[in-house]
C-alpha cells in the first residue's frame, strides 16, 4: 500500500497499516476523552449528593487483578432527581492495581452521608464526584504517538533491508584489532543465555511464592493491611527476589546485546560495496528489519534483528521497572 505524505510516499505493509490504524484509534479516543474531561472539569457546577452505596469491586481480567471504587449516589439538579455511579469525569473506568488505593477513594463516601458532586449543565444526568482528570487519555495519546512513529518509520524504510548477502570471510577487509568483547565473545554469549534462562525461571518461581505469601496473609480480597507485610516476610522476600531476577534479566539482555552488536559489526565488514546505511543510525531501516520474518533475512539481517530486539526488550523492561518503582513510591 502506497500513501502519499508530503514530499515522500509511505510504503505500508499490512502490519504497518494495522499499526497505524491502531495508533489513530488510540490518538482519537485519547484526544476525545481528554477534551471531554477538560470540559467537564471546567464547566461543571457543584450540587449536593447523597451516597447510597460505596464499595470496592474486584475485577479479574487477563492482565491480572484490578480494583474499582464503585460509589452510587443521587442528586438533584434544576428540580430533577438523578442517580450516578461515576467517580471521575471520564468515559472509561478508572481502576487500581493496589486495593488500598481504591479503598482510600471509597472511605471518604459513607452510605447515607451527603457530599459534593459536579454536574455539567449540558449533560446533567452524567455527574461525577472527584473534580480531576484521569491519566488514561494522556497514556493513550502517548502509546498512540509511539505506535504512529513506528508505523511511519516502517513505511519510510527501504523495502528490503537486511537481505544483503555477505562476501566470504576470506574476501573481507583486514580484520581490525580485536576488542575485549570480541576476544571473550563466546563466553559472553554463553553467560548471557544461561543468566537469562535462570533469571526467567527464578522470576516466575518468585511470583508463585508471592501468590502463596499473599494467600497466607489474606492479601487477596482481604483488608489492605494484609499486604503491608515485613520486608523479610512471606510477601517481602518474594518481592525482593522478583526485583533482583527482573534486573538480572535486563542485565543478561544487555550483555547479549553488546555481544550481538559486536558480531553485527564484524558481519558488516563483509558486506559488498556500496554498503547500505547502518540500521542503528537509521531508525526507519531498523524498524523494518525488526518487523521482518527471519526467513526473509540474510545472516547479516538476522544479526541486526536479534541485536535490535534484545536491546529494545531490555529498554522496555527497564522502563516498566522504573514506572513500577515510581508508582510504588
Amino acid at each position: 500500500m502506497k500513501v502519499p505524505l508530503g514530499i515522500t510516499t509511505l510504503h505500508l505493509s499490512r502490519k504497518s497499516a494495522l499499526l497505524l490504524l491502531l495508533a489513530a484509534g488510540l490518538l482519537g479516543f485519547g484526544g476525545y476523552d481528554y477534551v471531554q474531561q477538560s470540559q467537564a472539569v471546567n464547566n461543571a457546577v457543584a450540587v449536593q449528593a447523597t451516597i447510597t452505596d460505596a464499595r470496592v469491586d474486584r475485577l479479574d481480567g487477563g492482565r491480572g487483578i484490578d480494583y474499582e471504587p464503585e460509589i452510587h449516589y443521587t442528586y438533584r439538579y434544576q428540580g430533577e432527581t438523578y442517580t450516578s455511579k461515576q467517580v471521575f469525569p471520564s468515559t472509561g473506568i478508572r481502576t487500581y492495581s493496589d486495593r488500598s488505593k481504591a479503598e482510600s477513594v471509597v472511605e471518604s463516601y459513607e452510605p447515607g452521608t451527603t457530599t459534593r458532586a459536579y454536574v455539567s449543565p449540558a449533560d446533567p444526568d452524567d455527574a461525577f464526584l472527584i473534580r480531576e482528570r484521569t491519566p488514561f487519555p494522556l497514556r493513550a495519546i502517548a502509546v498512540g504517538g509511539v505506535l504512529s512513529v513506528i508505523g511511519v518509520l516502517a513505511g519510510l524504510g527501504a523495502k528490503n533491508p537486511g537481505q544483503q548477502e555477505l562476501r566470504p570471510a576470506s574476501e573481507g577487509q583486514p580484520a581490525p584489532r580485536e576488542s575485549w568483547v570480541a576476544r571473550h565473545g563466546a563466553t559472553m554469549h554463553r553467560l548471557s543465555k544461561q543468566l537469562l534462562g535462570i533469571c526467567f525461571a527464578a522470576f516466575w518461581l518468585s511470583m508463585v511464592g508471592l501468590v502463596l505469601g499473599l494467600l497466607n496473609t489474606g492479601g487477596f480480597g482481604g483488608a489492605p493491611q494484609g499486604i503491608q507485610a515485613e520486608l523479610l516476610g512471606p510477601v517481602g522476600l518474594p518481592l525482593i527476589a522478583a526485583f533482583c531476577f527482573w534486573v538480572g534479566m535486563i542485565l543478561s539482555l544487555c550483555l547479549y546485546g553488546v555481544w550481538s552488536f559486536t558480531e553485527y559489526r564484524q558481519l558488516r565488514q563483509r558486506l559488498p560495496a556500496p554498503k547500505p546505511p547502518s540500521p542503528f543510525r537509521h531508525p526507519s531501516r531498523l524498524v523494518t528489519i525488526l518487523g521482518t520474518e527471519d526467513g526473509s533475512l540474510s545472516e547479516y539481517g538476522k544479526r541486526v534483528r536479534l541485536t535490535g530486539w534484545a536491546l529494545l526488550i531490555a529498554a522496555g523492561m527497564t522502563t516498566a521497572l522504573a514506572y513500577l518503582l515510581y508508582t510504588a513510591g
